[in-house]
């Protein structure tokens, strides 16, 4: 055998060997020279590098709370402790839109973020150097060291909330030039390059302060950046042409021997757009919003004379929502229609940018179909079989010392989700629904209006359950036979559009006046709550008028001394507000313009007493300062 080969064979002899050896010897562990942020995990097992990194970041990011300021000035001068105590004591009377505006100090911890560490991939991470790589790669890490950053993996929308949250005050949003339609005509809207933070930035600083060994505490400035708009007028003004287009060509609905031209004012509050595409290449693309126009349609056979579609009723088994209709019913099939329309219309446009417009009107059939006796919630909804009757959402600061309240709201939702208004004149009620509001059945204390002033209350919140309900049955037009306001004024709500809850005294109650079963379904977000109806449109048209601010009786101001504060202490813990009434004064007609029924909603606040806290051996105000201030002095 030549000598070449029999020393070929050698070398590989001795690879194999030594491979052999060093599997024997590490093959479950991790090669030498490998770092996990700043643990020497060499010649670890998985298991045992995996408990290294939660024993070392662990408790770091679970403790993780970092401090952002809106500026430099605010980092300076403010004091934390005091700066959130009167955000958190007031968080409940300023409107959010207030709130955001003033804000110069946000929390963010580490669990409302959804911060987590990614152990198992870090950990595979590290056990791949010098296997994918071979003996080299081994080498190379023994002599250099390999160091694999430890990294954090977030909530997306959590951390979008609080990014968006900073913009409102901070910042100015970008913009995209959009469309506007107004009786069948199409205008293009203005839009604007903006300054908004960094989502980017913001998880870099947040996974630098979580994952620091140095505090569990952490504080930084916000900074805004540049954001150019997606969609520029030019853009914006090829889709306002080729929408203009389609309205002025139209699309006809042929049901029953009828034929429906739909075009110009009629068919463009069916129309929406959404910007699609991705970086350098974004598109302002136009749809049909599938609601609107089954809404529509839906009146055009009713008023054709159609009446034999089905009625429906909810059956709720568990969690699952069943959908019921009496054996025989047909039901016409418009969310087939609707996307057979939306296809003829807009289909080019969204798939290749295609901006033709046909001569022909397209036709479009509504057929009936079978109306199935029991589907799902779901099932039913994409069958077109029932659709959103209406919806309203509300807004609450979040902040870490309305973790309670937000609770209780949440409760709540949960407790009338899937709750059931019966058809021919059955009643909701709130109380009836929701139950008493106790530690029993799993409230807890948050801020709640007591005596003129905002306190802690088992249930506090829930009113904020009651009037989103409220007002999405005020819009759906159904009678509401028992209501009323808060004691005091909430900028948060519709002007005289609030519902005050007080069991067993107080209680929000509405009639279904209509042939079926309305489901009332909740959903909720850490600032945001969404009440909808669901089931078959009665379609009552809605109109509201809202009367002129009465002016009441004047606030008074108190000063409370809290000893528990640092002396020099001084914070507002309820914003004054003077008494005043309002009346709104709702019309409901149905499709044909007849009027069903109207009503006035009359609301009589009372002044807020202005709670001004400060620590032991503070300076206040004299009397006669208030008196020149406007403000009557009160004493305690």
């Amino acid at each position: 055998m030549p000598r070449l080969v029999m020393v070929v064979l050698a070398v590989v002899l001795l690879a194999v060997v030594a491979g052999g050896i060093d599997g024997l010897i590490n093959g479950s562990r991790i090669y030498q020279g490998v770092t996990l942020g700043s643990i020497d995990v060499s010649g670890m097992t998985r298991e045992e590098a995996r408990a290294a990194v939660d024993a070392t970041y662990g408790p770091r990011v679970k403790e993780g709370c970092g401090y952002i300021f809106a500026s430099e000035e605010a980092a300076q001068t403010l004091d934390i402790d005091s700066q959130l105590a009167e955000q958190d004591a007031t968080a409940e009377q300023s409107s959010v839109e207030e709130a955001r505006q003033n804000k110069q100090l946000w929390v963010a911890e580490a669990g409302t973020l959804g911060a987590r560490i990614p152990v198992t991939e870090l950990v595979e991470e590290a056990f791949s150097v010098g296997r994918s790589g071979g003996i080299l790669e081994r080498a190379e890490a023994a002599a250099q060291g390999r160091a694999i950053p430890v990294r954090l993996e977030f909530d997306e929308e959590a951390v979008e909330a609080l990014a968006s949250d900073i913009d409102e005050t901070i910042g100015d949003p970008q913009k995209d030039w959009g469309i506007a339609i107004e009786d069948g005509a199409v205008s293009v809207t203005e839009g604007h390059d903006g300054t908004i933070v960094s989502r980017e930035d913001l998880q870099n600083r947040l996974q630098e302060g979580y994952l620091s060994a140095e505090s569990s505490k952490f504080s930084f400035v916000a900074e805004a950046h540049y954001a150019p708009l997606r969609i520029d007028e030019a853009s914006a003004q090829v889709t306002a042409d080729f929408v203009q287009a389609v309205l002025d060509r139209g699309v006809a609905f042929g049901f029953e021997g009828d034929v429906w031209d739909v075009a110009g004012s009629a068919l463009g509050p069916w129309i929406t757009t959404t910007v699609e595409g991705s970086e350098g290449a974004w598109r302002l693309v136009p749809s049909i919003d599938a609601s609107v126009a089954r809404a529509d349609l839906l009146a055009l056979i009713r008023g054709a004379g159609f009446t034999s579609g089905a009625t429906v009723s909810f059956q709720r088994e568990g969690s699952e929502v069943w959908v019921l209709t009496a054996s025989g019913s047909r039901y016409p099939q418009l969310a087939d229609a609707v996307a057979a329309a939306d296809t003829d219309l807009f289909g080019a446009f969204a798939s290749s940018g295609s901006t033709t417009v046909a001569e022909d009107v397209p036709q479009v059939t509504i057929d009936w179909g079978a109306a199935p006796e029991r589907s799902t919630f779901e099932e039913a909804l994409d069958l077109g079989l029932i659709s959103e009757i209406s919806t309203f959402t509300t807004e609450y600061n979040d902040s870490p010392s309305t973790a309670n309240r937000r609770h209780n709201i949440h409760r709540a939702a949960d407790l009338l989700n899937n709750s059931v208004a019966p058809a021919n004149g059955g009643t909701w009620s709130f109380n009836d629904t929701v139950g008493e509001a106790s530690v029993e059945s799993g409230f807890q204390a948050a801020h709640a209006i007591i005596n003129g002033e905002y306190d802690d209350a088992i249930g506090g919140g829930i009113c904020q359950v009651a009037t989103t309900v409220f007002n999405a049955v005020y819009e759906a037009g159904f009678p509401v036979t028992e209501r009323r306001n808060h004691s005091l004024y909430i900028s948060s709500y519709p002007t005289g559009r609030d519902a005050a809850i007080a069991y067993p005294d107080l209680d929000l109650t509405w009639e279904n006046d209509s042939s079926s079963d309305v489901l009332v379904r909740a959903r909720y977000t850490d600032s945001t709550l969404t009440v909808t109806l669901y089931g078959i449109d009665p379609g009552y048209v809605v109109t509201t008028k809202t009367g002129d601010w009465a002016e009441g009786e004047a606030y008074r101001t108190k000063t409370q001394v809290d000893e528990n504060e640092p002396e020099g202490t001084r914070y507002v813990k309820t914003t004054g507000a003077d008494g005043r009434s309002v009346t709104v004064h709702r019309t409901v007609r149905d499709r044909s313009g007849n009027v069903r029924h109207e009503e006035d909603f009359t609301s009589n606040y009372a002044p807020i007493d202005e709670v001004i806290v400060v620590g032991p051996n503070t300076p206040t105000e004299s009397d006669q300062e208030k008196e020149d201030d406007g403000v009557l002095p009160t004493g305690d």
